[in-house]
Parts: C-alpha cells; sequence; structure tokens
C-alpha cells in the first residue's frame, strides 16, 4: 500500500491559509493598513476600484523594506516581529503572524513598490497566485507602494460567495475607521472609483472621531481618562440621551488595537442602565492601554478578540469609570455627603404643631378617561369619549363565564360594546369572551404600518406629504452611499431627498404618518436598521424597506390614546394578515384567560 501523507504546496498551504486571513476585500484592506502602521507610515492612502473587487491599492510614506526584505514579506511565516514564543506575550504591533501577504497573493495578482529612505532605488515585486513573476529595481517614493488585483480570480467560488457592493464597502469601511480612530495622529484616505469617501488629516483623537461622524457628535461626547495600576482608560463615552437601537458607534481599544469584548460591553450596558431604554445602545470609543503579558491577541486570526489575564478586575474598573464620568457630567443623580446632616429642611410655618392637609378628590376614580397626549400622528381623532366606565364591574357587563379553551389562531369575537383601558402607556386592555386581552400599542401599530408600507411598495408610488421646512441631514460617506443605493425605494414611498453639499442630503418630504417626529430623525433611524442587514439588500428590500419604515413610524411607549383611538387600533389591527406577531416575530398580544383569574381566588 502506497504511502498517503504528503506536503502540501505552498500555493495550496497559503490559499488554506488565506481562507482564514482573507475572508473578503475588507480582510486585504485591514492587513495591509495595519502594515502600513507598523512600518511607521505618517500618510496612508487607500484606492478602491469596484469595492475592492478589482483593485486595492495602499500607499505609504513608511520606512519601506530592502530588496530581500521585500522577496521575504510573501513567504509564509516570514516576520521581523517575532523571534521567540516569549515574544507573543509582548506584542506591541499589529501584525506579526507573517501570513498576511503570502495568503494576500495566492488569491490574487498582488505588485509591490517600496523602498527605504537610504536607497537609492527601490524594489518592484510581482507575484500571482503565490508565483514570483517579476523583481527588478526601479525608482518609486519612500514607503510602500502596494496594489491586489482581481481578488480572487482563481478562487471563483470564493468570488461568488461576496455579498453586494454595498455591504462589501460598508465592510471595507468598518476595518478603516478601526485603524483611523486609533490612530489620530496618522493622516488616512480612503476612495471607490474615484470618489474620495474619507480624507482624515492628523489630529487629536476628538477631532478625528468629529471628523469620522460628523459634527453634531461633538456636543454628545463625554470624556474618560482613568489610571489604575492595573489598566488606563482614556477616551470618551456618548452621552444616554443620544443612544441608538442598533450598533454601530461602539468601539473598544487595546495597546492600540481594536478588539471585540462582550463582557465588557456589559459593563457599560450595566453603567447606563436606567438611563437608557432596555433596547438602546450606548455609543463609546474607549482605549485600553495594559501590560502586553496581561492579554493574548493570538486567539483568533483576525485578532480582534482578545483574552485578558483579570477580566473581572477590568470589568468592575470600567464600570466604575463610566459610571463617575456620567455622574461627573450630571447625567445621574447624585446626593451631596458633605452637608454634615442638614438636607436643606425649611419649616413652611411658624406654628410648630403645624401639620400640613392636603385635598383629596374622593369621587375620583381612575377609570374615567382623559384625550391624554394627542395622536395626530397616526391619523386617529381624540374627541373626548360622550360616555366612559365608571367602575370595573362595566367592564364585564354582558360576559358569561363560559370557558374558551382553542387556540388563538382567528381573531376572538370581542365583547359587545367593550369599553378599552390604557396600560401605562404600553397595553390596551380589553375583554375578550375568554377573558381579558392585553395588545401591545407600539408593536401593534407596528404591524398595522408594516402591512401599509409593504401593500404601498407593491401598488404604486404614493405621494410624500412636504416638509414646510427641509431638513437637513448630514451622513457619513458609507450612509451617504447607502442612501444613494436606497434613493429610488425611498421616493417611491414618499421621501424626496436631494443631495446638498458633500455626504449631505435635504428632506423636501415624507411618507404619510411621519408628522410625530423630525423627517431627519426619521431617515436617521431607517439608516441605523439597515446598517445591520448582511446579504444583498435589493433581494428582500420591499418587506426589509416596509419593516424599517414601520419600526420609525410607529408611537412610542407613552404615548396616551383615548377610547376611539385605542378601538381604532384594534380595528386595524384585526383588518391585517397576521396580528399575532409583528414582522420580526414578536408577540403583539395575550389573552389572560378567566381559568386563570379564577385560580388567584
Amino acid at each position: 500500500m502506497k504511502d498517503i501523507v504528503r506536503l502540501l504546496p505552498d500555493s495550496v498551504a497559503n490559499q488554506i491559509a488565506a481562507g482564514e486571513v482573507v475572508q473578503r476585500p475588507a480582510s486585504v484592506v485591514k492587513e495591509l493598513i495595519e502594515n502600513s502602521v507598523d512600518a511607521g507610515a505618517t500618510s496612508i492612502q487607500i484606492i478602491l476600484k469596484n469595492f475592492g473587487k478589482t483593485l486595492i491599492q495602499v500607499i505609504d510614506n513608511g520606512k519601506g523594506m530592502s530588496p530581500m526584505d521585500a522577496r521575504m514579506s510573501f513567504e509564509r511565516h516570514a516576520t521581523s516581529k517575532i523571534a521567540s514564543a516569549d515574544d507573543l506575550f509582548n506584542i506591541h504591533t499589529l501584525g506579526f503572524r507573517g501570513e498576511a501577504l503570502p495568503s494576500i497573493a495566492s488569491v490574487a495578482e498582488v505588485e509591490m513598490k517600496s523602498r527605504r529612505e537610504e536607497d537609492e532605488l527601490g524594489t518592484l515585486i510581482r507575484i500571482v497566485a503565490s508565483e514570483l513573476k517579476e523583481q527588478e529595481e526601479i525608482a518609486t517614493s519612500k514607503g510602500t507602494n502596494i496594489s491586489v488585483k482581481n481578488l480572487f480570480f482563481n478562487i471563483p467560488v470564493r468570488r461568488k460567495f461576496l455579498k453586494s457592493d454595498t455591504t462589501e464597502l460598508r465592510n471595507i469601511t468598518n476595518e478603516f475607521l478601526r485603524v483611523a480612530l486609533t490612530y489620530p495622529d496618522i493622516a488616512f484616505s480612503l476612495s471607490n472609483n474615484g470618489t474620495e469617501l474619507y480624507n482624515l488629516s492628523k489630529n487629536n483623537l476628538r477631532q478625528r472621531i468629529v471628523n469620522i461622524f460628523g459634527k453634531n457628535i461633538n456636543s454628545k461626547l463625554i470624556s474618560i481618562d482613568s489610571v489604575t495600576e492595573l489598566i488606563t482608560i482614556k477616551g470618551f463615552i456618548c452621552h444616554p440621551q443620544f443612544a441608538k437601537k442598533t450598533y454601530g458607534e461602539q468601539y473598544f481599544f487595546v495597546n492600540n488595537r481594536f478588539m471585540k469584548h462582550n463582557f465588557f460591553h456589559k459593563a457599560i450596558m450595566e453603567a447606563f442602565s436606567g438611563l437608557i431604554a432596555a433596547d438602546a445602545i450606548p455609543s463609546y470609543f474607549l482605549y485600553f492601554t495594559v501590560d502586553p503579558k496581561m492579554i493574548d491577541v493570538n486567539i483568533h486570526p483576525t485578532k480582534t478578540e482578545i483574552k485578558f489575564e483579570n477580566e473581572r478586575d477590568f470589568f468592575q474598573i470600567l464600570l466604575s469609570v463610566v459610571k463617575e464620568a456620567l455622574g461627573k457630567y450630571n447625567v445621574m443623580p447624585s446626593i451631596d455627603f458633605d452637608r454634615d446632616g442638614d438636607f436643606g429642611y425649611v419649616e413652611t410655618s411658624d406654628n410648630p404643631n403645624y401639620s400640613p392637609k392636603v385635598d383629596v378628590n374622593r369621587n375620583y376614580t381612575p377609570f374615567n378617561y382623559s384625550t391624554g397626549i394627542s395622536y395626530r400622528d397616526s391619523g386617529f381623532e381624540h374627541p373626548k369619549p360622550d360616555k366612559v366606565p365608571a367602575n370595573w364591574e362595566s367592564l364585564f357587563e354582558g360576559l358569561t363565564e363560559k370557558q374558551e379553551s382553542e387556540q388563538l389562531v382567528m381573531p376572538e369575537m370581542l365583547a359587545s360594546n367593550s369599553p378599552f383601558l390604557q396600560l401605562r402607556g404600553k397595553y390596551i386592555v380589553t375583554p375578550v369572551h375568554s377573558g381579558l386581552m392585553f395588545i401591545n400599542q407600539k408593536r401593534a401599530h407596528e404591524r398595522i404600518l408594516f402591512e401599509q408600507y409593504l401593500k404601498n411598495l407593491t401598488d404604486q408610488k404614493i405621494g410624500g406629504q412636504k416638509c414646510m421646512f427641509p431638513e437637513t441631514v448630514e451622513l457619513s460617506p458609507d450612509d451617504f452611499s447607502l442612501v444613494q443605493e436606497l434613493r429610488d425605494d425611498l421616493e417611491f414611498l414618499g421621501f424626496e431627498l436631494s443631495e446638498f453639499g458633500k455626504s449631505c442630503f435635504a428632506i423636501y418630504s415624507t411618507p404619510p404618518n411621519f408628522s410625530y417626529s423630525k423627517a431627519k430623525d426619521i431617515l436617521v433611524h431607517l439608516i441605523d436598521y439597515y446598517k445591520t442587514t448582511e446579504g444583498n439588500i435589493r433581494t428582500e428590500m420591499k418587506a426589509r424597506l416596509a419593516l424599517s419604515l414601520a419600526k420609525a413610524a410607529a408611537i412610542p411607549y407613552g404615548y396616551v390614546l383615548d377610547i376611539k383611538a385605542m378601538s381604532e387600533m384594534v380595528d386595524d389591527l384585526f383588518a391585517c394578515q397576521n396580528h399575532n406577531f409583528t414582522e420580526d416575530g414578536k408577540a403583539i398580544l395575550y389573552i389572560l384567560k378567566f381559568e386563570d383569574i379564577n385560580t388567584w381566588f
């Protein structure tokens, strides 16, 4: 029997490594930018064609390489940063494994020009699918200029599984920003197909954040600066009132390296607890400095998952630091304990036997309704009801004690002349024959709007409602590009948008039912939902767009509804094709059955 174990050819081994290191164009951008940073560059330029599928070019003014170093850099596990195993626990650079360039060169056509400052001539190297095609001396500027062309040209299956252009550009932008936010003292630029997306000059950290996310973020930033024996934490958190419903502006860095860390994110969420909605996510840009021996950055090929030696200690420090910052900026209520027991009590009468009196309306009943907050944005009117129930017993008039056990598939018949209650500004409560039905008003409105918008998308273009004073919205280049791609569909639904300078839109009209909120807030909210969407957003555009619009337009919790508004909402809900769940699977209603109530007594 023949021997069957053999060594893989270098080209195959490199392609296997590329499967981990080079997953998409963004992976190439990340590796090349990090190499430029490690080379001491003060200016890094990234040029894309066809969203990185045709060309990824990175030009830096770093220290460059000698002819031998340039050639060796394409050999597997060739590195200048690791000499022994001990060095793995004292890493100060970004790239160190020596896998990036050979992996990239195995799945693309790579051309590199590099020159050191002390050399008169530089080196040109051209490699195609791991095969050296050319190496010669050339005249070139100091630093390194590397071009990666036709990514995955020799692995068409990998190329076929790339996502949409918008998604690939968003991934590239994410990698670009992670490095740009780490090194504000380096100038960065990013362009695609000749269009400049970012041009970031050298600056301080705060200004770098503003230049990336827009000038409006400046007033939202709360500074963090803490030094302990274990860890130094610096950076910014954003004011709680600007927390968003989706991820996107959450950044952890350790020793100038971006990282993902769910455990530390929980510390941030705990610090903001009570200050933001349960489903909101605060923005933060936090930079940790620790002894490299206390972390392990070598547990994942992308080096974004990092293991800490004393995670629980760091968790408590981070929690304390963020809470302190929130308190310092008067976000959290505080008590002055330096008053020596004097809590500011002032007598309101000269009579020592004085006792305060309170007028009580003994005829008050909580079931007398008032119109509350106007719900003009939903289209419902709010006339004060002519008759309202005076007591709890009247809620159950006409009900029998017959219990119904059938499953909730078709809507239950509402009891005749049944009134409605609104509970805590969140639930509509109404009796049905088998018990009490609780309806989540926000989710109900979301389902109603979803089916309306979905129908509008499939029927005909709807006319938007004109804004009396058109608003302008400044977007990041990534978000601006996304809106451009969605623009036809947005206008089909009633948005009227016009470009208004660089990365800015003017909004002249919005879809119906959006008057309760500013047009800018709706558009930004819509973008946030789409930024978390993977895959080709054109594939299920109608349903996704309708869902995002419905979520953005649905009434918030806390809106007070009168009886007529609640009745109309319930009618509209049960006219929907699916009244039990929202489009993303959340329960809309629940029935508390009489037999369950009887067991309480």
